[in-house]
């Protein structure tokens, strides 16, 4: 099972960079920036926002980003998260995330924070089962939204340091609402 899932970690980031590579394609402003980044953070472990108290379960992302006017970022990104089974002794569940978003920011001397929102591509498969699990999920594909804070800070010319919290609303027949807290690093060119 692990060969399949090569192919549908591909799909998911080349589908989270094909807005952005259309963005390199247009002309560029003189005042344009473009970032490329990535982070890591907690989520947390029953993938719903009922329960917010454990975040022992992990997401990683790689972004990249244009400056679309001052305070105003389009983001394309390619997340990994690992959410629990739907069901008691069913196996982990890996989700592979392209999803494209708007964040509007205000600023400060050397900070901006603001909010963020978007959508996108969730394609949800469970692991193989362990000993003493059976399969409670699955493999799907699925549309999902997400939205939440953000805090940019400048961390020199041409690097920011990103801390956020999101929460992302997967329109699977569970209705996982997973919440990630976390951190990234971006450089701009």
């Amino acid at each position: 099972m692990n060969a399949s899932r090569c192919p549908r970690r591909w799909r998911a980031a080349l589908l989270a960079l094909l807005p952005a590579s259309l963005l390199l394609l247009a002309p560029v402003a003189s005042a344009q920036t473009f970032a490329v980044g990535a982070g890591g953070g907690l989520l947390n472990d029953e993938g719903s926002a009922e329960n917010l108290k454990s975040f022992g379960t992990w997401a990683g992302y790689g972004f990249v980003e244009m400056a679309l006017e001052s305070g105003v970022l389009m983001q394309a990104r390619y997340t990994r998260m690992l959410l629990p089974p739907s069901a008691a002794g069913g196996p982990d569940i890996d989700v592979d995330a392209a999803t494209l978003s708007i964040a509007y920011l205000f600023r400060e001397d050397w900070w901006r924070a603001g909010f963020v929102v978007g959508g996108g591509g969730y394609w949800l498969g469970p692991r193989d089962p362990g000993e003493g699990q059976v399969v409670t999920d699955a493999s799907t594909s699925r549309f999902g939204w997400h939205g939440g804070l953000l805090a940019v800070f400048s961390a020199g010319r041409r690097t920011d340091v990103r801390l956020e919290a999101i929460g992302h609303l997967i329109r699977d027949d569970n209705r996982r609402k997973p919440i990630v807290l976390s951190a990234a690093v971006a450089f701009k060119f």
